[in-house]
């Protein structure tokens, strides 16, 4: 192992002195001259991409709620909080609660065999013969965390006030 020691390092011939000297002034010379410092756009565009995909994060995570009520579904023919709902409750043993699995299968069976019809008031009686219409149905999630199924596309819920219910 060697040490550096400087009374013994050799001194440079007074050439070689000066033109490292002159080397070392002229890299700082440049360095000083050429800040380096990234174009403003560049960055100001990396900000803008961070803050609106976490925004969007945040956004599509507090914009979703987990079904929590599993032995009720709501059955919508509008999309209005206000409106009439059929809630539907599927059966289980006796002194059980049943659980409604997929509150959207449950509802748009109702459409399909014509209990439910998009934009009327009850919930019909005797429906006709054969297949009926199904909308286009959302799963939001109501506040007792029960699933309402709507009428609509998707942002429906959104502009309903709920949150979507959170896929499994």
């Amino acid at each position: 192992m060697s040490y550096f020691h400087p009374a013994r390092m050799p001194v440079l011939p007074a050439r070689r002195r000066r033109a490292a000297r002159l080397q070392l002034e002229e890299l700082v010379r440049l360095s000083a001259r050429q800040p380096r410092r990234r174009p403003p756009l560049v960055v100001a565009a990396a900000i803008a991409v961070v803050l609106i995909t976490t925004g969007a994060a945040a956004f599509a995570i507090a914009s979703s709620a987990p079904v929590t009520n599993k032995h009720l579904a709501r059955c919508f023919t509008v999309a209005d909080t206000s409106g009439a709902d059929t809630t539907v409750a599927v059966a289980g043993r006796p002194g059980t609660q049943g659980q409604v699995k997929n509150a959207h299968a449950l509802c748009a069976a109702l459409y399909r065999e014509g209990y439910l019809k998009k934009g009327a008031k009850r919930v019909a009686s005797h429906p006709g013969r054969g297949t009926h219409p199904v909308p286009h149905l959302v799963i939001c999630r109501w506040g007792d965390g029960t699933a309402a199924v709507f009428p609509g596309r998707k942002g429906t819920c959104a502009r309903l006030g709920l949150p979507a219910a959170a896929r499994r």
